[in-house]
């Protein structure tokens, strides 16, 4: 029984660091909403194909029309 409750206690935690680094925009937070090419408007695709370690890392995208570097928020990435 202490087992699960340990397991619960770090499951929230895990919770709470993620959402906090979600509403921060950090390159550790989890993006669970459609992203949108700043550049042509395009909507990117839900499963992804990373193009580099970054993306492969850290989430986001290349974009199907324009080939824009984009981060798993929707920012261009120079």
């Amino acid at each position: 029984m202490t087992e699960i409750i340990i397991y619960a206690i770090i499951i929230v935690i895990f919770v709470f660091v993620f959402s906090q680094a979600t509403k921060n925009k950090s390159k550790w937070g989890i993006n669970l909403k459609r992203v949108y090419c700043p550049v042509c408007g395009t909507k990117q695709p839900i499963v992804r194909w990373p193009k580099n370690q970054q993306q492969f890392l850290f989430g986001g995208t290349t974009c199907p029309k324009c080939h824009t570097n984009l981060d798993k928020y929707g920012t261009v990435i120079p």
